[in-house]
């Protein structure tokens, strides 16, 4: 079983994160335990630092200041028929030296957004959060052939719903028997302290205003290392 986890990094990491400071932790304490994690399981890594030749991704930007082009970008390296699996995290994922294997993967997998089902849940059928994501060779392919028809027809996001993740989540609307759930533990989003605690976490995910403080408390606490 073959397996490829990759990560996007253009033109300052992201539109997420465009606090210098924050970039540095990410790129000294986050990025580098993902690698640590794909030396322990023998999984290949890729960081990808280029915009794509082949397609205009850069459109999705519409002129605003936030990169969100960059989101689209590991949608179309999805298909890599060299590998079982392809696994996508964000840049603002942690994981611990005893994190376990990942799970199997059939189809596309993510997490239920919960922090998003109020406002979304009548455009969507169970909107997933886009910040780890696991496919198979069958599904990966299908998700970048529908994303490179994106990039090239300028599709409008789904339901005027402005994000990468709103592509997606129509995907796995519309294909359903490859829409698959991940355990929470794979992509726990961090809002209070409660995870350094809590054993059974294996993706810590420092998303959002809150978690980009926890950040600095985890690394000066020492949880992050």
């Amino acid at each position: 079983m073959k397996t490829l986890i990759i990560q996007v990094s253009i033109d300052g990491g992201g539109y997420a994160y465009s606090d210098p400071d924050i970039l540095k932790n990410l790129e000294e304490s986050l990025i580098p335990s993902v690698k640590r994690y794909c030396n322990k399981y023998n999984y290949d890594y890729k960081m990808i630092t280029d915009w794509p030749d082949d397609y205009d991704v850069k459109w999705f930007n519409r002129n605003e200041s936030k990169n969100k082009a960059t989101t689209l970008i590991r949608y179309l390296n999805m298909d890599q028929p060299e590998y079982d699996r392809i696994v996508s995290l964000d840049n603002d994922i942690y994981i611990k030296n005893d994190a376990k294997p990942l799970p199997k993967i059939k189809g596309h997998n993510a997490i239920s957004d919960n922090g998003q089902i109020n406002s979304v849940k009548s455009l969507y059928k169970n909107f997933v959060n886009g910040g780890v994501q696991m496919v198979d060779r069958k599904s990966g392919k299908k998700i970048k052939e529908y994303f490179a028809n994106i990039c090239n027809n300028k599709t409008p996001t789904p339901n005027n719903h402005y994000t990468d993740q709103a592509y997606i989540n129509y995907w796995r609307d519309t294909n359903e028997d490859q829409a698959n759930f991940l355990d929470n533990n794979w992509n726990y989003f961090i809002n209070s302290t409660l995870h350094r605690t809590n054993k059974n976490i294996n993706f810590y995910h420092y998303a959002g205003r809150a978690g980009r403080k926890y950040i600095i408390e985890d690394i000066e606490a020492k949880f992050i290392t």
